[in-house]
């Protein structure tokens, strides 16, 4: 019996010929990445265990991506500067405030490749997935594998979600899974699991889109996600690491399996899901002309350039409602840059956009706090109560093509009713 991807990528990692779901191995991760939330904690947990030497610095990747925004005095600020210090101290790599999420910083700067193993502190960076890299999430343990180089872990069930068909006008990868979050959020089909996307529509998806299937895909209850390893994948693998031979990765014929599932994506429509669950996702057409408030793109869900150029192309020459506070937050300072260049922000900023700078920045509440009653539609990966400010705020989620035009009219729009 063959092993599917995941199962592949850990026993490399573990030493081993073979591996199987469910056991416990002994692996040495190719990257470890955090960032600075909980730094101060961390470092402490090396204080105590008197330890201050990384194993492997040149394997650690360290990130402020949360509180991009914080000034000089505050505490946020002081966990900056004490990562700084400490990464520049060890030899490990650094990407000070307003770089971008830690997403980014693996694919863009090549730390994620094919076969890759990476430990992070944050499920949602499977986004590495997109080039047959696979992230394993885990809290503090993250820092054994910073101090003493390996960690075991438990080999995860693998999953195949195969997608057939095209996404139709107005719809995005965003809609699509908010429905696999809907299908499957409240059960434990995908506890404890790796989900590899497959199917002829992956080929019609851009990289932009698979990296928002897979940043959300825990959010439906499996622990990571990969995507296959195309010559879209691949060649901007070899871009971003520099190297010109890279090993290819696919599952075995024979790989076994948990369940399959299929979406047909021409059978979609745009989604919103309303608090205080994920799960809760429903057509657009159900929320037509709600009031809000305030609407926000970005995450690490939606800030690559297609999320930004699909809201442009909604709002290009024209104003958002008088009433909406718009935040936009491209993902890492390179997308920044080239939505600059496109003049993607400046479309953004003379509709009445506030661009952000990289980071999480709204999506962890950390800016756009909402006051009581307020309502929110945005991308962000989370909508209980409280996440983005009151208690009695009420937060939405959709696509960037639902939040522009919902933007643009001051209530819950359809995107298709803006186009043709």
């Amino acid at each position: 019996m063959g092993m599917t991807m995941a199962e592949k990528i850990v026993a490399r990692a573990a030493g081993l010929p073979l591996v199987r779901p469910g056991e416990y191995v002994t692996v040495t991760p190719d990257y470890t990445v955090c960032q600075e939330i909980s730094w101060s904690a961390r470092k402490a947990i090396m204080q105590r265990a008197g330890c201050s030497k990384l194993a492997r610095p040149e394997r650690v990747v360290m990130v402020v991506d949360h509180t991009t925004s914080a000034g000089m005095g505050t505490p946020y600020y002081q966990a900056h500067r004490e990562m700084r210090d400490f990464a520049t101290g060890q030899g490990a790599h650094f990407f000070g405030a307003g770089s971008g999420l830690r997403h980014h910083m693996m694919t863009e700067n090549g730390f994620a490749r094919p076969g890759a193993l990476v430990f992070s502190d944050e499920p949602n960076i499977a986004t590495v997935g997109v080039v047959g890299a696979l992230n394993i999430a885990m809290s503090s343990e993250v820092v054994v594998t910073q101090l003493a180089e390996s960690n075991w872990m438990m080999v995860p069930r693998s999953v195949r979600i195969r997608l057939e068909g095209a996404l139709p006008e107005g719809v995005m990868a965003r809609d699509l899974v908010q429905c696999i979050i809907r299908d499957y959020a409240e059960g434990d089909r995908l506890s404890q699991a790796c989900i590899e996307y497959c199917g002829p529509a992956i080929a019609g998806l851009s990289l932009d889109e698979r990296q928002s299937l897979l940043a959300c895909s825990y959010h439906a209850g499996a622990d990571t996600a990969l995507m296959p390893l195309d010559d879209l994948a691949m060649a901007y693998a070899r871009a971003r690491t520099g190297e010109a031979e890279l090993p290819g990765l696919e599952a075995d014929p024979d790989a076994q399996y948990d369940f399959e599932a299929v979406y047909d994506l021409s059978r979609l429509a745009p989604m919103i899901t309303p608090p205080p669950a994920l799960h809760l996702a429903r057509p657009v057409t159900e929320f037509i002309g709600q009031h809000i408030d305030q609407a926000c793109i970005g995450t690490c869900a939606n800030s690559r350039m297609e999320d930004l150029r699909a809201a442009a192309s909604v709002l290009r020459g024209k104003k958002i409602a008088g009433h909406v506070t718009l935040y936009v937050t491209p993902g890492s300072r390179e997308i920044y840059a080239q939505a600059s260049r496109e003049g993607v922000l400046a479309d953004l900023t003379e509709a009445g956009a506030t661009i952000l700078a990289p980071g999480c920045t709204t999506c962890w509440g950390y800016e756009g706090f909402l006051n009581a009653g307020e309502v929110q539609i945005s991308t962000h990966q989370m909508n209980y109560n409280g996440r983005h400010g009151h208690q009695d705020a009420r937060a939405y989620l959709a696509s960037p093509l639902t939040v522009a035009a919902s933007a643009l009219r001051g209530v819950m729009t359809d995107p298709r009713s803006l186009t043709g």
